[in-house]
């Protein structure tokens, strides 16, 4: 797969693909999506990064970001590079789609470009067992669990997302809340939102409290349009609904903005709670109730796990972090 390929594919030229990969503004939102659904399709990673990887003899390290528009990632990208400033070692981003076979993905990088090492910034290990057992290359996931993937190669560092989300759905219950609706990625092909989701529903059966996921549940990707739409979905399926447990904050984000253009207060009619603590959520009007993943912690843990393992030949570890509750204003008390 070349520039010339995927221009011929996306029937464009090849100054608009070079523009595209290079993150020039200059470029239709259409043609862009069209362009990067096909660099994603064929994992095409450009040549100035195939060059930038042969270049660096060895000292490079991959990190893997799952998501194409992830706050959350892109901002743990940012520490895991910024610890890395000081060492002797380079970076590569490649970037995937959420949906995206990311150890198939990581198998093309190290059997073309060899790196020394690979960071995953999220991924689904459990679901990609045997992909991950192919690779042979020291690795980490950071904000995933690999507990139960028979790899030597392969560490994580992970929030204890049951226990978050135990969190949460305990402070719902806390205050009145009995008709709770889930905006939650697709539980077939995500492992994370299995566990927030496994999380959530012990506390509801603890209190004895009733769910329907056919009218409680709505899939979203972990984008802001998505928690919207999901949300919209839940307020029509679900209307004596009093809150909304959300698995990011960005889905949250989104999903209050529904909420207001369908005209329900946040949190007079309909609490909200996210998850992950983004800075931006601080900022909302009424400030988010969520929980804060500890972005500089995992960053720190999972590198040095990465580096345990490669400067020193240490085993495979697999690590969870404490998380933070975050009160906010986007939940009120229910009589």
């Amino acid at each position: 797969m070349t520039i010339k390929d995927i221009a011929r594919e996306c029937g464009c030229g090849l100054g608009t693909v070079s523009r595209v990969l290079n993150n020039h503004p200059d470029v239709s939102d259409q043609m862009r999506e069209r362009v990067l659904a096909v660099v994603h399709k064929y994992g095409f990673v450009s040549n100035q990064s195939a060059k930038l990887l042969r270049s660096q003899d060895n000292k490079t390290i991959a990190i893997l970001m799952k998501g194409t528009s992830s706050i959350l990632l892109n901002s743990l990208v940012e520490r895991i590079q910024k610890r890395m400033e000081r060492l002797p070692y380079t970076t590569n981003v490649v970037v995937l789609d959420e949906y995206d076979n990311e150890a198939k993905q990581a198998y093309q990088v190290c059997h073309r470009h060899r790196p020394l090492g690979l960071i995953f910034a999220g991924g689904n290990p459990d679901f990609y067992k045997e992909d991950f057992a192919n690779i042979r290359t020291p690795c980490v996931i950071i904000t995933n669990q690999a507990n139960d993937v028979q790899s030597s190669s392969l560490s994580s560092v992970s929030t204890d997302d049951i226990a978050a989300a135990q969190c949460m759905a305990e402070h719902l219950v806390a205050n009145g809340h009995r008709n709770i609706g889930i905006i939650g990625g697709d539980l077939a092909s995500s492992e994370l939102s299995q566990r927030r989701y496994k999380g959530f529903l012990s506390v509801l059966q603890k209190h004895g409290i009733p769910f329907d996921p056919e009218r409680q549940y709505a899939v979203s990707k972990y984008s802001l349009g998505d928690g919207a739409n999901a949300a919209q979905q839940l307020v029509y399926a679900n209307p004596e609904m009093s809150a909304i447990f959300t698995m990011s904050d960005v889905m949250a984000i989104g999903a209050i903005r529904r909420l207001t253009d369908l005209g329900r207060s946040v949190p007079g009619d309909i609490s909200v709670t996210g998850f992950d603590g983004l800075d931006i959520a601080n900022f909302l009007c009424p400030r988010l109730t969520t929980i804060r993943q500890l972005l500089d912690e995992l960053a720190e843990r999972g590198l040095d796990a990465l580096l345990d393992n490669i400067e020193r030949g240490k085993p495979c570890s697999h690590q969870l972090v404490p998380f933070e509750f975050v009160a906010g204003e986007s939940v009120c008390k229910r009589s």
